[in-house]
């Protein structure tokens, strides 16, 4: 009986071939995404809500501050520029609020937005000085196209053009920043649930009122006062002194107690992890009554 031969079964290489994927150090081969930096500028304004700053390029359309990152800039670099020669704001440090890496959200490629977040006064903004809403309820500047305020130092070619809206109002921006405004409206009520004015826009000191009220504005409604007053109390320093709120006895003032300063780890959360779309989810207000920012 012939026994079955029992050949060697030739040696496949299943490796991958590496000489078609580019070398870990050649990183100009792969594929790579533009880098943008769009802020929020918050602004609570005094009996009209939470407002937003749009900024308007004069060949555009109204949008949030924002730019491409240049060669060798660091974010916070392009976010000063961008807020210093897009909206007049100096100085400025906004904190990152939430990275948007949805990749078919801009169309005009694969872009990375690093979204931030500064929230101001209206004094700060530079439109404290201003009575008039327009149709749609924008806070705007006395003069300037499109009812608009435009820098008195620059010339019509180069003017820029802000204005502030109500955050449930800015059907006119595109989508992408629609959703970095919900977001940013989120986070924002969502701080100042747990933090006594969080982003120090009050005096040193002011009273429990004064308090409620800028709360109130940032919340979009109206907060029971004994309920306020228990939740701050807690995260107050009494200051000793009083002040006249008309008629009645003068309010004691407080100060924040000063570990409750702003941290950059109030906005290294989870709560928007993902692609723009998670993060559009997770903006959604759960506040009863309530549909999105107010």
């Amino acid at each position: 009986m012939h026994h079955p031969i029992h050949r060697p079964v030739p040696h496949t290489n299943t490796t991958t071939n590496t000489k078609s994927m580019p070398e870990s150090n050649q990183l100009t081969q792969f594929p790579r995404p533009s880098v943008a930096v769009d802020t929020a500028v918050l602004c609570p304004v005094p009996e009209r809500g939470l407002h937003v700053l749009l900024t308007h390029p004069g060949d555009g359309v109204w949008q949030l501050p924002g730019s491409i990152l240049r060669p060798q800039e660091r974010l916070a670099e392009a976010v000063a520029r961008c807020l210093r020669e897009k909206a007049r704001l100096i100085d400025r440090a906004p904190v990152q609020l939430h990275v948007f890496d949805q990749p078919d959200r801009d169309d005009r490629g694969w872009v990375i937005s690093v979204a931030h977040l500064d929230v101001l006064s209206t004094n700060d903004v530079g439109l404290a000085d201003v009575g008039t809403q327009d149709s749609a309820g924008a806070t705007v500047g006395a003069s300037g196209p499109d009812g608009a305020s435009a820098s008195a130092n620059s010339t019509d070619a180069e003017a820029v053009r802000r204005k502030l809206v109500p955050v449930h109002s800015v059907q006119e921006l595109s989508w992408e920043h629609q959703e970095i405004v919900r977001v940013a409206v989120h986070r924002l009520r969502s701080l100042h649930e747990r933090t006594p004015d969080p982003f120090g826009l009050l005096e040193s000191e002011f009273s429990l009122r004064q308090l409620r009220e800028l709360h109130e504005i940032v919340a979009g409604e109206h907060l029971q006062a004994d309920t306020f007053r228990r939740t701050m109390l807690p995260l107050l320093e009494p200051t000793g002194q009083a002040v006249s709120q008309g008629r009645g006895r003068p309010a004691q003032t407080f100060s924040r107690r000063s570990e409750l300063a702003l941290r950059s780890t109030d906005f290294t959360s989870t709560d928007f992890t993902g692609g723009g779309g998670t993060a559009a989810a997770g903006a959604e207000t759960t506040r009863t009554g309530t549909e999105g920012p107010q």
